[in-house]
């Protein structure tokens, strides 16, 4: 386990847990904060033998928000924010990311949930898009991403407001898989992560995220039929199905030989 001030990674075998770590200060965001999440999302996909990654809140909150603090009209506490390397957006990273949102998510601690590959929410955590109402718009991504993950009409709702939902309503909209009671949300967070790096194979997984990412921007069906077509005939070849087979005739855990770290031939596209 590694603290770096207000980000804090701890390793658990195949997974690492990043906690956004200001207790004291519910987490409250600050751009230091954020050039440390990057860091530690990046370092944790670079490293092979870490499968999933697990973002959650020390202490009672997920995180609510900027830390009102800091003085938002100087443009340096911006400048960490512009995605000036888009290889390492959270959507671009090998690993699965799974958000554990086990309390409140307020602002920019929502937005940074939102660019988890899978998120689980506490079902009474309040949630809020709440940035005009602080004189400010949606930040990360999160006018392209909610109103394809929510509909739009949910998405202007909750972008134009600013209002405040609740965990169960977050994942009754589709902008969470699940909603639990908030001592629940990390263990079954923990167990998912698990779950994908002891029985799902690396490079099919690897696979599986950038795919569905792509095809969020593909708007012809029949090209992206083909393309995952292609894709999937490919994959076989990795030797990876017989071993999954075989763990399942034995019901084993399964040996995987690939590497979360597999690279998609060009010819593929």
């Amino acid at each position: 386990m590694t603290t770096d001030e207000s980000i804090r990674i701890e390793h658990q075998g195949p997974i690492a847990v990043v906690w956004l770590n200001r207790p004291e200060e519910r987490n409250a965001y600050t751009p230091d904060m954020a050039v440390r999440l990057q860091r530690a999302l990046v370092e944790s996909d670079r490293d092979e033998s870490i499968r999933a990654i697990v973002v959650t809140g020390a202490g009672d909150n997920f995180g609510v928000g900027a830390d009102f603090g800091i003085d938002w009209r100087d443009p340096e506490a911006h400048a960490v924010e512009s995605m000036s390397r888009p290889e390492e957006a959270p959507w671009n990273l090998d690993t699965p990311i799974i958000a554990a949102i086990n309390g409140d998510a307020i602002g920019v601690h929502l937005t940074w949930a939102m660019q988890s590959d899978i998120r689980l929410v506490a079902d009474d955590a309040r949630i809020a898009f709440s940035f005009n109402r602080v004189g400010i718009i949606p930040d990360r991504n999160s006018m392209w991403l909610l109103p394809r993950l929510a509909g739009f009409g949910p998405a202007m709702d909750l972008l134009l407001t600013g209002r405040t939902i609740s965990g169960e309503r977050m994942a009754q909209w589709g902008m969470a898989s699940e909603s639990l009671p908030r001592e629940e949300v990390l263990t079954r967070a923990l167990a998912m992560a698990h779950e994908i790096a002891e029985r799902c194979a690396p490079a099919s997984v690897t696979v599986t995220k950038r795919l569905m990412y792509e095809f969020l921007e593909e708007t012809d069906r029949l090209k992206a039929y083909n393309r995952e077509r292609r894709t999937l005939n490919w994959v076989r070849t990795l030797g990876e199905t017989l071993r999954g087979i075989e763990a399942f005739k034995t019901r084993s855990r399964p040996e995987w030989g690939s590497t979360k770290k597999v690279r998609l031939p060009s010819e593929l596209r």
